[in-house]
């Protein structure tokens, strides 16, 4: 466990196990706490690098150190930190906005990329229109909204441990998301121009913020990606079909990733 400073915000991070690098991306409402069924198993084989994201966790940061712009350097910073010249990402909802901006930024630098649960940065204005719509109809809130319909009944003490590791964000405000979404930050068909780093979407058929109609969608933008639907889950695969969802990940990353 250790801290890296990038442009001013300190960032935590942590790396165990031995083997081709992977760095985990958490969302907007987890951190790196959040991948507790990830690392035991990846880290038998790879090296696992996990941090909290500027703002979240052990690495807080003020409202306008928060942007777009800061986030694929910060990953790039720590993989400097390390001594890693090139990493497979696996990340999920707000974090494949990270991933997707690194694999644009440090193509040479991203084995291959796991965006999962997120649409990953790639909101044209008609996408975004229809994203406000369900916002408006939408009476889900967190953590609820994380998970398929009746998770919390189903998985009590899973669903009491994810609000736990939630409560751990007490820098982070909700209004911040807006600085890293929306028109001035989305991706154009035109930023894929010349795209090559390995990519599957993976998206739960009961996701409650990004359905997987939107998913398939946005990913016809990217050359090459793939999709991969996941018939149990919600929002979280990585956390509520654990199993299933590293399974799928080391498949795709053996048969897929260029490290």
């Amino acid at each position: 466990m250790a801290y890296v400073t990038n442009a001013g915000v300190p960032l935590w991070y942590d790396v165990c196990g031995d083997g081709p690098p992977l760095v985990l991306l958490h969302g907007r409402a987890g951190n790196a706490a959040s991948w507790w069924r990830q690392v035991a198993l990846f880290s038998r084989t790879h090296t696992v690098v996990t941090y909290d994201q500027r703002g979240f966790g052990r690495s807080p940061c003020e409202k306008d150190d928060f942007n777009a712009e800061m986030l694929a350097p910060d990953i790039a910073a720590i993989l400097d930190a390390i001594g890693i010249e090139r990493a497979a990402l696996i990340s999920q909802s707000m974090g494949g906005i990270s991933a997707m901006r690194f694999a644009r930024d440090y193509p040479g630098r991203t084995a291959g990329l796991i965006v999962g649960s997120s649409l990953a940065g790639i909101t044209p204005k008609d996408i975004r229109g229809r994203l406000a719509e369900r916002e408006r109809a939408n009476t889900v809130t967190l953590p609820d909204r994380a998970f398929a319909p009746g998770y919390s009944a189903r998985e009590p003490l899973l669903y009491e441990l994810y609000k736990q590791i939630l409560a751990f964000n007490t820098c982070f405000s909700p209004a911040w998301r807006s600085r890293i979404t929306g028109s001035a930050a989305s991706f154009g068909a035109e930023d894929f121009d010349s795209y090559a780093v390995p990519t599957t979407f993976i998206v739960g058929a009961h996701d409650q913020f990004f359905p997987p109609s939107f998913v398939h969608e946005v990913a016809a933008w990217v050359p090459g990606a793939t999709v991969i639907d996941i018939p149990d889950a919600g929002h979280s695969p990585y956390w509520e079909t654990p199993d299933l969802f590293n399974e799928i990940v080391l498949n795709w990353l053996g048969a897929n990733a260029v490290w």
